[in-house]
């Protein structure tokens, strides 16, 4: 059975149309670093307070397997992807590999579904940047190699030149995204909802929430109510504590 998070992936997760183009370019720029595939991913918060990770709002892909992005957000598999998980907690650049008789950050023990998949895509090495923006969740880019590059181009300054140019690609896609775009895809509250959650984190009473909204306090009531189970929160304190961990109270 696929998970609430899971459910909700295929809400956005393409490109802007206006920055597909731009995208386009930043392929042909990943080309020039002899890479032959590239991933840009950005989600608003990257896990839920339980720790799964949360799909994200905005994806790019260019040169990768066509069922890719299918596998990855329908079918799951970024759930569990090692590299995602790694990268999302990480501000290093990572190169990674499932073949593991070459350097890698991920240990023999990451096999499975994933492993398996890009194995077989002949797409199972890369260098993950992953780009932490403060209060506005984390970018991963992430350009592959069908056959493993060479130990020097690992060990001279294009590290350092992917990095800048993985941070140049996320701060122009962050600056054009749509509102929609930085909204967790984890939880979604209604604008009443998330009013009545906001204003109980101030810390008025029911009836004060009721009394500012000019709604009746059953009303306000019933709105906490369904924000506490759209949240999985057990009492009030959580369920603010849960909208302040998904940018709700911002």
């Amino acid at each position: 059975m696929k998970s609430a998070v899971q459910d909700q992936s295929r809400r956005q997760t393409d490109l802007p149309p206006d920055l597909e183009g731009f995208f386009d370019c930043a392929m042909v720029e990943a080309a020039g670093f002899g890479l032959e595939g590239l991933i840009y991913d950005y989600t608003p918060v990257p896990f839920t307070p339980d720790g799964q990770v949360v799909p994200p709002t905005i994806i790019g892909m260019r040169n990768m397997p066509k069922d890719m992005e299918s596998m990855w957000f329908e079918e799951g598999l970024y759930l569990s992807d090692p590299v995602q998980i790694l990268a999302l907690r990480s501000i290093q650049p990572l190169y990674w590999s499932y073949h593991f008789e070459e350097p890698s950050v991920l240990t023999p023990m990451a096999q499975g579904a994933v492993a398996n998949y890009l194995r077989d895509s002949h797409m199972a090495r890369g260098l993950t940047i992953p780009v932490q923006t403060p209060s506005k969740g984390c970018a991963t880019v992430t350009g592959f190699w069908r056959r493993p590059p060479n130990r020097k181009v690992l060990e001279s300054l294009f590290v350092a030149e992917f990095m800048l140019f993985a941070h140049k690609l996320h701060g122009k896609l962050l600056l054009e995204a749509n509102e929609e775009s930085l909204i967790t895809v984890a939880v979604r509250l209604t604008p009443r909802e998330t009013e009545c959650v906001r204003l109980c984190a101030e810390g008025m009473s029911d009836k004060q929430v009721a009394y500012t909204l000019d709604r009746s306090i059953s009303t306000v009531v019933m709105h906490l109510q369904s924000a506490m189970r759209k949240l999985g929160a057990r009492n009030r304190a959580q369920a603010i504590a849960r909208a302040a961990h998904y940018g709700i109270l911002r």
